[in-house]
Order: C-alpha cells, then structure tokens, then sequence
C-alpha cells in the first residue's frame, strides 16, 4: 500500500479485488442505475464507466478525480450527478476505460472515504444537460451578492460573544447556537410574543438598516436572530410564520457559503448562499415556499470546471424581521396560518378527502400500536358511566379498541367506529361493534339511552361536520337521554397547571434547553390543495387546524388531522343542535367536555 503526495489517494495492492464484496457492490450498482437512470451495466469493457460509490453526495471532489484520472489517461469526460452516490467517465477507448478499470477498481481509496472505490462498465451515460439543476429561482427571491464588505463582515463577527448571554436572549439548540435580539424568537411554535421585548437590536449593526434602505425596503426591522452554524449542522424546512412577521425577511450570510433549499409542492430550488450576500425573500418565496438547510459537511456547486463539492466552514447568519400587529392578509390563504383558525377553510369535498388521507387511512395503518397505547379508562369517563342507571342501551361513538366497552356489567355496551382494523380488535374481545361513518349512524332514532364519544369530532375538518356528528348522536339518543363528548383543547395549560400531555413530555430544565424546538414545518396535501402545519408533539398548540405525528414502534411516521377547540367552542356548537339541552361544560386534562340531555318531546 503506498499513498501519493500529490492527491493523498491511497493505492492498495489488493489481489483479491473481485471477491464477494466487490462484486455485490457491483450488482448492487446495477439495480440502483437501472432505477434511477435507465442505464444498464455491462459484462464486457466499453468506453462508458461508472464510479459505483464515488459522487457528490459521498463528498467526493471533482479535482480529487480528476487528478487520478488525469495521471492515467489523456481525454475522457467526468460526469458528476447532482443528488448521487455516483459517477461517470467515458473515454476515447475501450482500452483507456479498461485501463481506468483495472487501476481504480478496488485498489483506490480517496480521501475520507471509507474504502476503495467500485467501478463497473456501462452501455451509456447520462446527458450533461440532464444532470444539471435547475437554477431559477422562487418569485420574490433575491440574492444580493458582496453586500458587505470584508472589513464589514469581519466587524460583525467580532462583535459576538458567544459565551455572554448577558446582552441578548442565547442558547444552544440541537442543530446550532442562536442569539435574539428585540424579541426572542420561539423555535418550538415560530412565533415572538410582541408584548414581551427583550434587548433591541445593538447600535453596532444599525448601518445594515441604512444598507437596507438603500435597496428600497420599507420596514425598519425590528426582531434579529443570529444563528451560528458549524460544519454538519442546518435548520430543517420551514415558512416562517404568515401572522407573527411582515411580508420581507433578510438574511446575511457571513464566514461561509452555505446551499439553501427552497421547495414548493414538486418544485425544488438549492440556492447558494456566498458569504457576505444577502437573501431577501418576498411574496411568494417568503409565504408560499419552505426554506432549510441540509445538515452535511459540504454542498453540491457548479464551478468553472462542473459540478463539483465545498467544504463549509463556520457559517453565522442575521436574519431581520419586521413583527407584524395583526393577522396576514397575504394571497397564499393554502399557506397561511391566520386561515387556519377560522371557522371553515375547506369545503366538504375536500374535507372529506382530507379525514380519508390523514384520519381514515392513518388509523387503519396504527390500529395495532394504537390499541397497545390505549388501556386505561379516563376517570371522569368511568365516573359518568358510572352514574347510569342499570339496563342502560350504551352507545359509543368512535369506540376505538373498545376500552370504555369492558365492565360495567350492568350497562348493555355496544360500539361503532370508522376503523375496521379497531372493529377487528373489538370483535376478538367479543364487543358489539360495527363499521361506520359517525356523519351517518345506522340507528334509529330514540333508540339508545345513552351515548358517548371520546376523542373523535376534533378529527372532523370543518365546522359543519362536527355539528352534524353532535346531532346524529342526539337524534339516536332517547328523550332523557345522556351524551358525553370530549375533544382535544387548545389550551393544553390551565389554571397554571400543565395538562398530561404537556408533563409527559417534559424534560429537566437542562435538557429543556438544549431541545431543538425546530422551526414549524408544513405538509402540503396534494389531493385537497391545502397546506396545513406539523405540530411537535408535547408542545402547546399554536393552530387550531394541523397534523399531528404517530410514530410506530419500527419509526414508520404517519400524520393524523385535529382540530383543537378553544374554551366555549365545544358549548357553542352543541347550543345550535335542536332538541337537546347542556347539563355540564367541563375541562378535563387538556380536553374540553360536554354532557347533554336530550329534551322531551314537545306534543
């Protein structure tokens, strides 16, 4: 084995390069070509090659190839794919590609790559053209480039010291350390609280406000979160949210360059970010796409020469924001979380698709881990369950695995729920059960004495479908009868006391600190046209209308519909049903809980 100076490649003498491992790093190459490219391996030399585990994504330089190549054969194109593991060369001959073969194939180990390279010969190689990203940017991006000096930008980071927290809200976040200025920025919901100011912005960056007016921005900023970023560390994919900050947001890049990735539904835009430019993203970048960073070492870039890799170094970031007072009345209502709240956002097609994908679906495929997690009664249903009189018809609504179904053997129990995986589990603890849609109970009416429906309406994506599954429960309810509803409350804190879902996900004070409370991300759902925000799980909600993560025991992430209901909204909607009366309105551990009585009929 010997290494040479020039390109510090190690060279090993391995006789045994055609073993079983190369070769099913090969065969492995092949299926993974076929897939991505359509381009089929072959068993005899051609002119085409390709490196199986020698790509961009793997870190691999172009000029570290380059070199090697360049000591063996004359002519010859390197092709790089952004996105791949992988790479091509084709040379003038099948001679200069076997030569290429036999001396790269399980001999040649790059710099920090963890073994030698495979290589394999192809019939083709892709198109220069079709490798290429595409490079147009979002509607309302800029980027400015130099827009500080160097002596400006040496300035700035002088300025920052990390370890004094004295002058400026600071802490260490998972994926990096952050200072706020003006009003801290909550990472767990993306919002400021405009009532509660800290430090405002330092004296020693108030010419980048006047560089800012000169470029024709309307606001002076008044919110500023400084972000460093070592090597390896990124922010996930984000929209900063509609209703907390102004339409234009900024972002100077210092110390390094950095990739920014911009999506929006199928299109997807890598943005580089030199040191000492400014981003400004507007309109439909700033409201409509998501923006991140990717947590790696080194980005995909095109230089002079092709596609090839950077090195980051120690990256900060000023992003400058302007708090808004008010709602967003921006045109991307699919995006914006001021629409999230209100009373109707999707008609009852694409409110029907929506509980399909994200209720529906999901339920069927966590009905066994779900079942697993759902055992214990909840007291105050056991207690109301327990003031019916002996011989009462029970109906539940949504009965899930059938945990309210169990004891109470002087009460006759049957069930109903949407999930034929839940009926299933019912059916096998020998429960009355049977399939159906709560917006259309197969009973008729007056016929059960009592009805309960545990967790079940807050899964209805607008207002009219839930009241219409209140007043399917009452118009099978007998006169007299009793009916307890409960749904998810969006006031997870009450009374100063946090609910069970906020304490069991509560970590020492330390550990707190040092949680990532990521920037909210957003899922858009394709088939309804809708965007809705991902909640983080064991936090208090922000929106009213979201997804919520279930994560299976084998880390398979699946994303249920809720929407939260504030205090009196639960009361209100129940008051619009006919024929019933509310005999109770209560909070029970982050849920708020309803118990009716149907009225006498009126001769």
């Amino acid at each position: 084995m010997f290494s040479s100076d020039e390109t510090n490649v190690i060279i090993e003498d391995n006789k045994e390069r055609n073993d079983k491992k190369s070769l099913r790093k090969q065969k492995r190459a092949h299926h993974r070509l076929l897939r991505d490219m359509n381009i089929k391996c072959s068993d005899r030399p051609t002119q085409h090659l390709m490196i199986c585990n020698g790509g961009l994504v793997t870190g691999i330089k172009r000029e570290t190839l380059q070199c090697v190549l360049d000591a063996l054969i004359s002519k010859y194109v390197l092709i790089m794919p952004t996105g791949k593991s992988y790479c091509f060369i084709t040379c003038n001959s099948k001679e200069d590609a076997t030569c290429v073969y036999n001396y790269i194939h399980g001999r040649i180990k790059l710099p920090g790559q963890n073994g030698p390279l495979y290589v394999c010969y192809t019939e083709i190689v892709p198109s220069i053209d079709n490798v290429m990203s595409n490079s147009t940017f979002p509607p309302g991006l800029t980027l400015i480039e130099n827009f500080v000096t160097k002596e400006q930008e040496e300035t700035l980071l002088t300025t920052l010291n990390w370890e004094n927290e004295c002058e400026s809200v600071s802490s260490q976040l998972k994926h990096r350390e952050v200072k706020h200025f003006g009003y801290e920025f909550q990472y767990g919901t993306n919002m400021v609280n405009p009532e509660n100011p800290i430090a405002p912005i330092p004296q020693d960056y108030k010419f980048l406000q006047t560089l800012f007016d000169k470029h024709s921005h309307k606001y002076t900023y008044d919110q500023l979160t400084i972000n460093k970023y070592l090597p390896g560390q990124g922010i996930p994919p984000h929209i900063d949210t509609h209703s907390v900050f102004e339409d234009t947001i900024l972002s100077l890049s210092l110390g390094s360059a950095c990739i920014m990735n911009f999506k929006k539904e199928d299109r997807n835009i890598n943005v580089l970010l030199p040191a000492r430019s400014l981003l400004i993203m507007t309109g439909e970048a700033r409201y409509a796409w998501t923006h991140g960073i990717c947590p790696r070492h080194s980005d995909v870039i095109e230089s002079e020469n092709g596609t090839t890799t950077q090195e980051r170094d120690i990256r900060v970031s000023f992003t400058f924001r302007k708090v808004r007072r008010g709602g967003c009345c921006c045109n991307f209502k699919e995006y914006c979380d001021t629409r999230f709240d209100t009373a109707t956002f999707v008609d009852a097609k694409t409110a029907s698709g929506l509980e399909d994908s994200y209720v529906h679906k999901v339920y069927e495929e966590i009905s066994n881990h779900f079942s697993e997690t759902r055992r214990k009664q909840w007291p105050n249903v056991t207690k109301f369950l327990g003031s019916l009189e002996e011989g009462t018809l029970l109906l539940d609504v949504g009965c899930g695995n059938g945990k309210y179904l169990s004891g109470d053997r002087n009460l006759y129990k049957m069930g109903c729920d949407r999930s034929s995986g839940l009926a299933d589990i019912c059916r096998k603890r020998s429960f009355e059960v049977l399939q159906c849609d709560c917006l259309y109970l197969p009973y008729r009416n007056n016929s059960v004495d009592a009805v309960i429906s545990i967790a079940v309406i807050h899964h209805l994506s607008t207002r009219e479908r839930r009241r219409r599954a209140i007043s399917e429960m009452v118009r099978v309810l007998r006169p007299t009868g009793k009916c307890l509803i409960y749904v998810w409350a969006k006031e997870q804190r009450k009374d100063s006391t946090d609910s069970f879902y906020l304490k069991y996900g509560k970590k020492s004070k330390d550990e707190t600190e040092k949680i990532d409370r990521s920037e909210i991300s957003h899922e858009r759902i394709s088939e309804c046209c809708l965007t809705l925000p991902v909640h983080e799980n064991r936090t208090n909600f922000v929106h009213s209308d979201m997804l919520v993560p279930w994560k299976k025991k084998g880390g398979e992430r699946f994303l249920r519909y809720y929407h939260v209901f504030q205090e009196d909204e639960l009361a209100k909607l129940c008051m619009e049903v006919s024929a019933v009366m509310i005999k109770e309105v209560y909070y029970d551990q982050g849920n708020w809980c309803v118990i009716l009585e149907k009225c006498m009929k009126i001769a």
